[in-house]
Order: C-alpha cells, then sequence, then structure tokens
C-alpha cells in the first residue's frame, strides 16, 4: 500500500505539466510566456524584452537557494496530499451529501426549483467558482491576520525569488488547510445546488476544470510569482493582474491584494493596490533566515543581480 502511495504521489508531481487542473499545466505556461513577450515587445523601454530573456535563460533564476524550496516543498506536499489528505479530507461529494440532507430535513424539501439545465449549469458554475475565489481571499487573508496562522505562510513569503514554481512553497500545514478549502467550498455549493435544483447537477469546464477558473489562468496566472510586472490599467478593478500580486510580496509594501482572481474582494476589504506601483521590487522577508533554518537550508538571500 505504501509503494501505491509513493508511486501515485509521484505521478501527481511528475504529470502537473500535463494535468488541466494545475496551474503549471503546459497551456498555461505556454500563455503566460506569449504574454509576458507580448508585453515586453510594446514596452517603453527597449532594453526590457533583451533583459527579461537573459534573466529567464539564467539558470542562477531557476536554482538557487530560494528555489531549491519551492521544489523542495513541491515535491513533499505532493507526496502528502495523496497519503495523508485525500484519505482525510474525503471528498466534496460527503460534504454535498451532508449539506443537502441538513437543508432537506431542517429548512425545505429538496428540488424546490425548476430551471433548464443550462441555466442551472450557468448558474452553478459561476457561484461555484465566486465562493471559492472568495473562500481563497478569506483564508489568505486570515493567513496574515492570525499570527498562528502566519507562522506557516510566511514559508511562502520568504521566497527572494519568484518563479511559476513559487506557487507551491506551501508549508505542509497551508497546504492542508488549502485543501480543505477547496473540498469545503465545491462540497459547500453542490449541496446547495442539489438541494435547490435536484440531481444531476453539471458545471461547465473546460478539460475537467471550472471554464472561469481555467480562462482566468489562462490570462497570465504563472506570471504572478515572476518579475513580470504585468498589470492591466483599469481591469485590475476587477481582475488581480501579476503585477498586484507581486507587489502582495514586496518586502515595501504592507502585503495588499490577497485575491486570486477577482480584485472584488480587495476593493471591499480596502487591500486593494494598483499593478503600476510594481517597480524595482524586492522579496522575501526582513528575518528570512528563519525559514530556511526550518527546512535545512542554511539561506535564503536575494541572489545576486542576473
Amino acid at each position: 500500500m505504501e509503494l501505491e502511495y509513493l508511486i501515485l504521489s509521484l505521478s501527481d508531481a511528475l504529470f502537473v505539466l500535463v494535468d488541466p487542473g494545475k496551474r503549471l499545466y503546459w497551456l498555461h505556461l505556454l500563455s503566460a510566456a506569449g504574454i509576458a513577450i507580448i508585453y515586453y515587445r510594446f514596452s517603453s523601454n527597449r532594453r526590457s524584452f533583451s533583459e527579461m530573456a537573459a534573466k529567464t535563460l539564467n539558470r542562477h533564476y531557476w536554482w538557487n537557494r530560494s528555489t531549491q524550496l519551492d521544489y523542495l516543498l513541491f515535491t513533499f506536499n505532493s507526496f502528502l496530499k495523496v497519503v495523508l489528505f485525500a484519505p482525510v479530507l474525503g471528498g466534496q461529494v460527503a460534504v454535498s451529501l451532508i449539506v443537502t440532507k441538513f437543508l432537506h430535513f431542517n429548512v425545505a424539501e429538496s428540488h424546490i426549483f425548476f430551471w433548464s439545465p443550462i441555466a442551472i449549469s450557468i448558474a452553478f458554475t459561476l457561484a461555484a467558482f465566486l465562493f471559492d475565489d472568495w473562500m481563497r481571499f478569506l483564508v489568505h487573508v486570515c493567513m496574515h491576520r492570525f499570527s498562528m496562522l502566519w507562522r506557516f505562510h510566511k514559508v511562502h513569503h520568504s521566497a527572494t525569488t519568484l518563479t511559476p514554481m513559487t506557487v507551491h512553497r506551501t508549508h505542509p500545514v497551508e497546504s492542508f488547510i488549502n485543501s480543505i478549502r477547496a473540498v469545503l467550498s465545491l462540497g459547500l455549493m453542490s449541496g446547495i445546488f442539489v438541494w435547490l435544483f435536484g440531481h444531476g447537477l453539471q458545471v461547465w469546464d473546460i478539460l475537467g476544470v471550472n471554464a472561469m477558473g481555467f480562462l482566468l489562468t489562462l490570462l497570465g496566472s504563472n506570471l504572478r510569482h515572476s518579475h513580470v510586472p504585468l498589470h492591466f490599467g483599469r481591469a485590475e478593478c476587477l481582475l488581480i493582474s501579476p503585477a498586484q500580486h507581486q507587489l502582495h510580496h514586496s518586502m515595501a509594501h504592507s502585503h495588499p491584494n490577497y485575491g486570486s482572481f477577482l480584485a472584488i474582494w480587495d476593493r471591499f476589504n480596502r487591500t486593494w493596490l494598483a499593478g503600476s506601483e510594481a517597480k524595482e521590487l524586492r522579496y522575501g522577508l526582513p528575518e528570512p533566515r528563519i525559514d530556511a533554518e526550518e527546512f535545512g537550508i542554511d539561506d535564503l538571500r536575494p541572489i545576486s543581480a542576473l
């Protein structure tokens, strides 16, 4: 059984490039690269494109003391998700059944409304996406506001070099909390919709992934953890840009922009900051050695200029 779990965890890590549900899916990486090229080609600074290419192709950008921890935690968390998280948490189906039964016996009988299948699919796709994005925002805020949770989340913020792999730089406890959030988010929304409209619930998806999340990830989500300060201008009132998330990691700012996809939660929470402010940013923690020592890496100081 242990060998089976090991094989499953290794496959989850090795096949991340071909899993449409992962941020590092090849199409998402390709779209991010294309957007970055277009951004720099039309930049007012003619040297910016060549500088970006030189930095991206420099091996020290992808392999330094900061990125080594990214790779280590990605591999370790992939193993834990298969061996521990999935068996312990079960799945959203169980949560959905509990929610549906609770509402049926304590509020009203199921199948209250009779909508067309298309209308139900559209409503569920949007509702599931909005609720999950709000849950991501709420958990992220809590990670910063509560000292006990910050002890885990600061591992992510200790990164001094941002690459697409940095999204997986999470403490195992934070990874477990995020797994709970994902199960509860979809499970709660599925249970509510089954109670309202009955069984046969479907979500519009692309390659098995919520269509809204898949399409928005194509808009350069992998550039959030990068050196490409792409901002969306006025559209940032609605969508979180890569530059806005880079500001969240900046040592010179007070962690604005907690949102994942939508910026509306930050607007309501007064934690929104325009991506155009992302200039000459430095990343990491004031005391970067703390997290390095916890994971057996002696230093997480910023790498030299590339």
